[in-house]
């Protein structure tokens, strides 16, 4: 019995800690993929922004218009066609803080408060919503969603 005891007491912490190890892990990948989308618009690297997502991937912008509310969706391919029209340093979006990141096995979500400078003028701020999906070891964005305002 004491055994069984002192078993628990040894085996649940350590289950527990390398479960917040992965979720560390998946989190801290999580951040890399979106910072490296933000890096291969900066630098309108087509190689680099392809692999942040998956093939299948949309967005979503929704804008707040005099006339109502807009919601345009865009495949990625294309998103990423129009990224390769700019040149390198006229698209720079920043981080301005990590909301939450919740993780489930293969899916994931990732709240991104944003501003974007566009020439080195600041143009909006919003928020991005990353869906994202495990493939293999890494996650990719499946849809992201996002607002833009001033």
């Amino acid at each position: 019995m004491k055994f069984k005891i002192v078993a628990l007491f040894v085996f649940i912490p350590l289950f527990v800690f390398g479960q917040n190890q992965k979720q560390t892990k998946d989190e801290d990948q999580i951040k890399s993929v979106i910072l490296k989308t933000f890096s291969a618009m900066k630098s309108v690297d087509s190689v680099a922004l392809k692999s942040c997502f998956t093939s299948n991937a949309m967005l979503h912008i929704s804008q707040v218009k005099p006339e109502g509310n807009a919601l345009r969706e865009v495949p990625a391919a294309k998103f990423i066609q129009n990224v390769m029209t700019r040149k390198p340093g006229d698209m720079d979006e920043r981080v301005l803080s990590w909301g939450p990141i919740l993780i489930d096995q293969e899916i994931a979500t990732a709240w991104v408060p944003y501003e974007f400078y566009f020439n080195g003028k600041f143009t909006h701020k919003g928020v991005d919503v990353f869906l994202l999906v495990k493939s293999g070891n890494e996650f990719k964005i499946q849809t992201l969603l996002y607002n833009m305002h001033q």
